[in-house]
């Protein structure tokens, strides 16, 4: 492999990657923080790019990168790079949601329990000298009904998990059918709306999925319920979900990613809905960890690596 293959990291990533990819003769430039106007000024430079969330792969980036041969997510979205483009200019794109599928199948478990069981409230409770045991009686998750909107690779390792707590999961996914099996049943939108005791979300964000879960749908569920979104914050309206708690459709919620997780920039409407969000003891929040685990910065390396070595072992597509 000639020395002027260069790949550009932009974002922390596990050693193991930098370290691969240089066994593999490319020149890594590791950069992890480097500004977004400084890889659009650069990427003609390079044969492949490594990003997280930072940096957005468009058609202005990607004409610039007449070397450029693969772009791919350390994480699960790929919402951040223009993928049909790509996809015309002969570029690979990829991600690597089997690195933190159990990070994020684990959190959402963590976050479910804790809205049944009010451990969070409880611990600022005693911290703040109040005893409240009746007020904080919870409920097990034992023979509940769970939802899932989309079963790929969080969907199906967070089933998994559910396993153990002998609850009836079912599944939706719109690209995906026919993997009924055990505790878990293939179901419609309108058959988790009847039964479920909890709803959890794994969508992908695309033009499809972009704030679908609306007042619409949140609302036409036939008892109060929990919701967990460890997904994308754009596949949900936040409005729509203080509207159903307020009219105790929905009893708790856990967000761990918002619509706009820049919190500190939000414009006026946007931070009118965030103050509402911090504000409603219902709703627990997170700063978008669930698949930030030492464990699963590891493996997202490793996947990644797998998946650059294929590339060079196969002409392109």
């Amino acid at each position: 492999m000639p020395d002027t293959r260069k790949i550009l990291i932009t974002d922390e990533v596990h050693p193991l990657l930098p370290e691969g990819l240089e066994q593999m003769g490319f020149e890594v430039h590791y950069r992890p923080k480097i500004k977004p106007e400084e890889v659009l000024e650069n990427i003609n430079r390079y044969e492949g790019l490594v990003i997280n969330s930072k940096v957005y792969v468009g058609q202005e980036m990607i004409d610039r990168a007449g070397l450029l041969k693969f772009v791919c997510r350390a994480g699960s979205g790929l919402e951040v790079i223009d993928l049909e483009y790509a996809k015309l200019k002969n570029i690979y794109a990829f991600n690597s949601p089997e690195g933190n599928r159990n990070a994020v199948a684990e959190f959402a478990l963590g976050a479910l329990l804790n809205m049944m069981r009010n451990v969070g409230k409880c611990n600022n409770e005693v911290k703040n000298r109040a005893w409240k045991r009746e007020e904080n009686r919870g409920d097990e998750l034992l023979g509940k009904t769970v939802g899932l909107i989309a079963f790929g690779n969080t969907g199906q390792a967070f089933a998994k998990l559910l396993a153990g707590f002998d609850v009836q999961v079912l599944a939706y996914d719109k690209y995906y059918h026919g993997f009924s099996a055990g505790h878990v049943k293939e179901a419609t939108i309108e058959e988790i709306a009847e039964q479920a005791d909890v709803l959890s979300l794994h969508l992908p964000l695309t033009a499809e999925t972009r704030f679908m879960i609306d007042y619409n749908f949140l609302s036409q569920f036939k008892k109060p319920y929990r919701l967990v979104n460890t997904s994308r914050g754009k596949v949900l309206d936040s409005a729509a979900l203080l509207r159903c708690i307020e009219e105790g459709k929905i009893m708790s919620a856990a967000l761990d990613v918002l619509e706009n997780e820049k919190i500190n920039e939000l414009n006026g409407e946007e931070q009118g809905v965030f103050d509402q969000l911090i504000g409603e003891g219902r709703i627990f929040l997170s700063p978008h960890i669930a698949g930030w685990t030492h464990e699963s910065k590891r493996k997202i390396a490793e996947v990644l690596l797998s998946r650059i070595q294929k590339i060079y072992q196969a002409p392109l597509l």
